[in-house]
């Protein structure tokens, strides 16, 4: 039965391109379910579970954990049996049977404009000296580079830090996305501001190469002149706001979140955004229309209230 998991996983990342994270997750569910499962009866094979077997594991798991960690744990089962089903291993699917539990809707927090501003312009808090002046120069540019970019295209924290210099268009203000989720690509357009922060930053970077590093791919570097992590864009961005009268916490998925509602709120279309943050339909058999970048420019262009510089500011300042 263990066997079974761990080709479920791989079905996961081979067939479903799932990130390693997603995978891992999801076998760890259908590897929790088994054990709960089998310290209540004898089970010699998956064929024996049973829609109430389902029902009892998630009810103990709603004793301890959010519902929407349930529920997550009940689309992982779904899946598992239905990948054991189309192999012929189960005649039903069980967790098919086995309503999800009702979430609870909660607004997520998001920063105003005005806080979204405040943040990606605030200088870089006082840390630890860099071996030398230009380095610590790049650092603070890189430091600004990166919030700007993250609130003016939205990218996942992951796919910041996954740029490579290759996949900046500065020339038509576009930044290629190769690391999405789900290994989807995508462009997305790029604001004035952060093409500014991005072209300044880009100008300090040779400072941060570790020496011999020229071939280092990566856009944004660490001290040591290796990839920028995500955490410490995380730790970054706490140090910001440390600085800040925000009066909120905030995350790098907060900057995210606050591009896709500033857009909506200026005016693009629904689509637009989806294919601009690189989400899924949330119909499973709605695929998106195919939209062109000139047309993503143009909502870009007219409904984020970062697209160009600030007024009174020229782009070549």
């Amino acid at each position: 039965m263990q066997e079974a998991v761990a080709q479920f996983r791989q079905y996961l990342l081979e067939a479903l391109a799932a990130s390693p994270h997603t995978a891992a997750a999801y076998a760890r569910d259908v590897e929790q379910f088994r054990l709960f499962v089998a310290a209540r009866r004898d089970l010699s094979g998956w064929e024996q579970v049973e829609a109430v077997d389902v029902r009892a594991f998630l009810a103990r798991e709603l004793k301890e954990r959010q519902r929407s960690s349930v529920a997550r744990k009940l689309m992982g089962l779904r899946g598992f049996f239905d990948f054991l089903r189309e192999r012929g291993l189960v005649p039903a699917n069980p967790a098919r049977l086995v309503r999800a539990p009702k979430l609870e809707r909660k607004l997520p927090r998001r920063l105003s404009v005005d806080e979204a501003f405040h943040l990606v312009e605030s200088p870089p808090p006082e840390r630890r000296a860099y071996g030398a002046e230009e380095q610590a120069k790049a650092a603070k540019l890189r430091e600004r580079a990166m919030l700007e970019l993250l609130y003016s295209s939205g990218l996942r924290v992951s796919e910041l830090t996954g740029l490579d210099v290759g996949h900046l268009r500065l020339d038509l203000a576009l930044v290629r996305v190769v690391r999405g989720k789900g290994g989807r690509e995508r462009l997305v357009p790029v604001g004035g501001p952060a093409l500014k922060a991005l072209e300044e930053y880009l100008a300090a970077r040779p400072a941060l190469l570790a020496e011999g590093g020229e071939a280092e791919p990566a856009l944004f570097l660490n001290r040591r002149g290796g990839r920028y992590g995500p955490r410490s864009v995380q730790r970054m961005l706490e140090g910001h706001l440390a600085g800040l009268s925000v009066g909120r916490q905030a995350s790098p998925h907060s900057l995210r979140h606050a591009m896709a509602t500033h857009l909506l709120e200026g005016g693009a279309d629904l689509r637009s955004v989806q294919e601009m943050l690189g989400h899924k339909s949330l119909s499973t058999t709605q695929k998106y229309t195919h939209l062109t970048v000139d047309h993503l420019l143009k909502v870009y262009d007219r409904a984020h209230p970062r697209a160009t510089a600030p007024a009174g500011q020229s782009e070549d300042e």
